[in-house]
């Protein structure tokens, strides 16, 4: 790689997947969608998603680097983009390995967020991506995600709700023990994004500012937010990005929420979100 990568980060249902798809129009970007199982090589076993800079031993460095400048190499191109849910809860493991690398911080409305997952939990994970992910997980490592992924299967074969989807912050698995679902999507949210800014404030403190954004303004203003995005990521000819995101960004997603959420639902879960949601700037 000649340039240093391009991280999108984001909770999951945050807009990643789409803002992926519009860096991938750029022809000297290799997109990596969801490389988990590189970002978690050596740290398999952890109870939860979290990584910090203790966890960026030298072998995990120099392996993850490898791996990503091969996919790069594979691709043709000279520059990597990628967007992982979970590395919400590993910036400062990221920022370990990849000190100087443009990383972009998409903020989306939890009550957004909520909805979306829901979604997820009650249509489940689909089967190819079940299978992609095992091709990719290291033999030695498929202990690790035994349990959940059984859980899955057993839960989409029999036609059940998921219980849980997505990044994993300290103290999920107590959540799922004592909380109702709405709960726990809210608890996961919030744990997620606010990790995700304290170490975004932690890294620009330190002199490695990231770029934090609005997914609703993302939505409402594409072609100006876009334009900002790919010049605090130094990307040069960036136009055709600009104009796929101008092309394709859809302002209806950004308040579903309102008219999918009934006021009970809202009240159950504003304790677990209304702070977060303060500290963003969003009203309740």
């Amino acid at each position: 790689m000649t340039a240093e990568p391009i991280i999108l980060i984001g909770t999951h249902r945050s807009g990643t997947t789409w803002l992926g798809e519009v860096f991938s129009q750029h022809p000297r970007l290799a997109y990596a969608v969801e490389p988990r199982h590189i970002w978690t090589f050596g740290n398999s076993y952890t109870p939860d998603d979290l990584l910090t800079e203790q966890h960026a031993t030298p072998r995990v460095v120099s392996h993850i680097k490898n791996a990503f400048a091969d996919f790069v190499r594979d691709h043709g191109k000279d520059r990597l983009c990628e967007k992982t849910p979970s590395n919400c809860l590993r910036l400062r493991f990221i920022h370990a390995i990849y000190p100087n690398a443009r990383i972009l911080l998409v903020i989306r409305d939890g009550r957004s967020v909520l909805r979306s997952t829901d979604e997820i939990l009650a249509s489940g994970v689909p089967m190819s991506r079940i299978i992609s992910r095992a091709r990719q997980t290291p033999l030695r490592e498929w202990p690790a995600y035994a349990g959940q992924t059984a859980s899955t299967i057993y839960r989409k074969v029999t036609g059940q709700k998921l219980n849980y989807w997505g990044p994993r912050p300290p103290g999920w698995r107590d959540w799922l023990k004592t909380d109702p679902p709405d709960v726990v999507m809210a608890k996961q949210w919030a744990a997620t994004i606010s990790r995700a800014l304290d170490d975004a404030d932690f890294l620009t403190a330190q002199g490695q500012p990231v770029f934090k954004f609005r997914y609703e303004d993302l939505m409402q203003d594409p072609r100006r937010i876009v334009t900002e995005i790919c010049a605090f990521a130094q990307l040069d000819k960036p136009q055709p990005v600009i104009d796929f995101a101008a092309h394709t960004a859809d302002p209806a997603r950004a308040d579903k929420w309102r008219d999918e959420l009934d006021d009970e639902l809202l009240a159950l879960v504003r304790p677990h979100m209304q702070p977060t949601l303060t500290r963003l700037g969003y009203a309740w």
